[in-house]
């Protein structure tokens, strides 16, 4: 089973996320913020990170970079799940693309499709 880790400080987008995930036949592994997405990568490397862009204490940049500067971690896809206009996003060339919150679960699951081939 593929396994995604899904990161987001909204409790109500984190569930309804993670079920449209675990419907989709996906693992979801669910952190709450980004120093809690780090702690778990220590333990369990998932196949896709989809990753809140606006965060509290460790945005989505700030975990991206972390991500990305860790040889463990650093070609573990990753899409951006955000709210904002993406052309305003920070690190977007570390990121392996930007699906809108605004955007329902068939968008999601086909941008997950294309990034995992």
């Amino acid at each position: 089973m593929i396994k995604i880790l899904l990161i987001d400080d909204d409790e109500d987008m984190l569930a309804m996320t993670g079920r449209w995930l675990e419907k989709a036949g996906y693992e979801v592994i669910k952190a709450s913020s980004g120093s809690a997405a780090l702690d778990l990568l220590g333990k369990d490397v998932p196949a896709l990170i989809l990753l809140d862009y606006a965060m509290p204490v460790m945005n989505g940049p700030s975990v991206l970079q972390a991500i990305r500067s860790n040889d463990a971690y650093k070609n573990i896809p990753v899409l951006y799940r955000t709210g904002m206009d993406d052309t305003d996003l920070e690190g977007d060339e570390l990121v392996n693309g930007v699906v809108p919150k605004s955007e329902g679960k068939p968008y999601l699951l086909k941008a997950i499709s294309k990034v995992l081939g």
